[in-house]
């Protein structure tokens, strides 16, 4: 059809088109064709669909792609949400939720009890499904949560009735903001470290690109050395995280972006 994949990005097929581009974006099995002419994008699908067949297709400003419901607004900003996955969570977790948290986990996070009950059976099962299902919505629209979650994940094989209880926290936060909504726009960047929180003196980072008013990118995660400051820790932090939005900056910037 005359597309040339783009030498940075192999899931990226461009061709010019009534003098603008057309590109088409593909993820495992879902595809995302643009054009400024609607009849151009129109075109394209029916010229695949001529050797692949009928295709299932959504236009307009809603799309639901990976989980995510997606809005695409007049104003250039892009709404997210996975309330459905959220609720999935509460439903799946077999704990019963009766009150709501404001914040996703109490100032003991870090604190491990060794001597708390071992987690067996179907009490296991659930935590582990439930903490992956959350790693998934928390690292796309709900980095808010994510923090507890990275922490719950590394309890995954010895968890016990503390971490359960650690984790229904974070389902009774999830409850009073099941509602919230990630608006995407400008971006910005913070990274920052908390020394020595974890029993073999670690330190831990946390890092977060904002895209408006959503968290479009973020980190928080185990320091794989030990640091003797507070200072070094973030020094640490700061070189694990920041390297990761320069790819991010450099596409901004040539979009018009403006990035701090």
């Amino acid at each position: 059809m005359g597309f040339e994949i783009n030498p940075y990005d192999s899931c990226i097929a461009n061709k010019t088109i009534n003098e603008r581009q057309c590109t088409i974006a593909w993820y495992v099995n879902d595809m995302k064709i643009s054009h400024v002419d609607k009849d151009v994008v129109t075109q394209v699908i029916q010229d695949l669909e001529k050797k692949f067949g009928t295709m299932s297709v959504t236009r307009g400003c809603r799309h639901k792609f990976l989980g995510m419901n997606l809005n695409f607004k007049n104003d250039r900003t892009i709404t997210v949400q996975m309330k459905d996955y959220l609720q999935e969570s509460i439903d799946e977790s077999g704990v019963c939720i009766m009150h709501e948290a404001a914040t996703p986990a109490k100032g003991s996070l870090f604190d491990v009890d060794s001597e708390s009950p071992v987690l067996e059976g179907e009490e296991f099962e659930a935590v582990r499904s439930v903490v992956a299902r959350l790693l998934y919505i928390a690292t796309r629209v709900r980095l808010d949560m994510l923090l507890p979650v990275a922490f719950l994940c590394t309890r995954l094989i010895k968890s016990t009735k503390q971490d359960q209880a650690k984790l229904k926290r974070v389902l009774e936060y999830v409850k009073g903001s099941i509602d919230l909504v990630y608006t995407l726009n400008k971006v910005h960047s913070w990274v920052d470290a908390a020394y020595a929180v974890h029993p073999d003196m670690k330190s831990h980072t946390g890092g977060i690109t904002l895209f408006g008013l959503g968290g479009f990118m973020g980190k928080s995660t185990k320091q794989k050395l030990n640091t003797k400051s507070s200072t070094e820790a973030e020094l640490v932090g700061a070189s694990d995280y920041l390297p990761n939005t320069i790819w991010l900056k450099l596409f901004m910037e040539a979009q018009g972006y403006k990035m701090s």
